[in-house]
């Protein structure tokens, strides 16, 4: 279930990723430059993260059994870093996509279905660009900046979205077909 719900949400996602990706030009340049730091963003990402990878504690402790701290931590948590950090929209989704590569590698992995590898070679680059967001979000509004000036990469951000959605699809496919 929570495989493909996550599949899901790759697939459209990042197809709608890549559509945002091929409209970015100088027009809208303030816009995604803003973006990184937008605090409500931000802060609404960021808490959606948390709620939706409590489970990802299972390691650690029981989530069913100790969901009566860990929601109110996450909320806390969420306006401790809405008080305190900057690029939080740039921050909060690089967790977010962090998170969310990791739960699906481990979840595909266990699946065990074809083509999974080039679903995970797609997710290490993203997940990778993530880890470097997370420790410098600036690059994110380099990274819009870079698209709004060029045509290259515009194609490149967008080539790669699709590339990561359709390797989602396929699996998403093969695990539908598997019942």
């Amino acid at each position: 279930m929570i495989l493909k719900a996550g599949l899901g949400f790759i697939f459209l996602f990042f197809l709608f990723t890549a559509g945002m990706f091929l409209r970015m030009n100088e027009k809208n340049l303030s816009f995604w430059e803003k973006l990184p730091r937008n605090k409500t963003a931000g802060g609404i990402t960021g808490l959606l993260a948390l709620l939706a990878f409590i489970p990802n504690v299972k390691p650690l402790f029981s989530p069913e059994e100790n969901l009566y701290w860990l929601i109110p931590a996450a909320v806390i948590l969420t306006a401790l870093c809405y008080r305190y950090l900057d690029h939080l929209f740039a921050r909060s989704s690089a967790g977010a996509m962090i998170l969310l590569v990791h739960a699906m590698l481990s979840e595909t992995f266990t699946a065990n279905l074809k083509y999974s590898g080039f679903f995970a070679a797609l997710s290490l680059i993203a997940g990778t660009y993530a880890i470097f967001i997370g420790g410098k979000p600036y690059w994110l509004r380099d990274s819009f900046r870079a698209m709004c000036h060029s045509f290259r990469w515009r194609l490149l951000g967008s080539v790669f979205s699709i590339l990561w959605s359709i390797s989602a699809l396929i699996l998403l496919i093969q695990l539908i077909g598997k019942k």
